[in-house]
């Protein structure tokens, strides 16, 4: 690719993965090859951490009662384990994910066992996000056929209408 010296650092992003310095232009890291974080702008705001998740997998744990053990894309190349008791998810869905380190509440979120699982991470519930509808025990569901939801997004201010 094509490389062109940015003598003022303006624009340059460091990746979260391996810190290296990208140019402005780089979508994906030179180094790691790990995708640009999302510029949308609300990165640095009230979602800083929150990313857009598709549903790879989504298995019931046995011997532990409504807890599902999922595998999700949240666009970092690899997928994240996350452990959940919301029932309103299924492969295939879209979710919003709160990543370790991000902050729910007063909260940082933490890699931890749930169900003798390990979670990487956890699903967000509509008013945890912020938005109007939705119960705080299913986790907030964005269209799965719009490319403006696509695995490691920053989620919308409000909730999306689902068709």
């Amino acid at each position: 690719s094509v490389r062109f010296a940015n003598m003022s650092g303006e624009g340059s992003w460091v990746c979260a993965d391996c810190e290296y310095e990208n140019e402005a232009a780089d979508a994906a890291c030179a180094a790691c090859e790990a995708p640009r974080p999302s510029t949308s702008g609300a990165d640095d705001g009230k979602y800083k951490g929150f990313k857009i998740g598709a549903v790879l997998t989504c298995e019931e744990i046995p011997g532990k009662d409504k807890l599902k053990k999922l595998s999700v894309d949240i666009g970092s190349g690899s997928p994240v384990t996350i452990v959940t008791n919301a029932p309103n998810v299924a492969e295939g869905s879209r979710v919003v994910v709160a990543t370790v380190g991000a902050m729910v509440g007063d909260e940082a979120v933490k890699k931890s066992s749930v169900g003798g699982v390990m979670s990487e991470g956890m699903l967000c519930s509509n008013p945890m996000l912020g938005w109007s509808g939705g119960g705080a025990k299913t986790a907030a569901l964005v269209p799965a056929d719009d490319p403006a939801f696509a695995p490691g997004n920053t989620p919308p201010e409000k909730a999306p209408r689902l068709k």
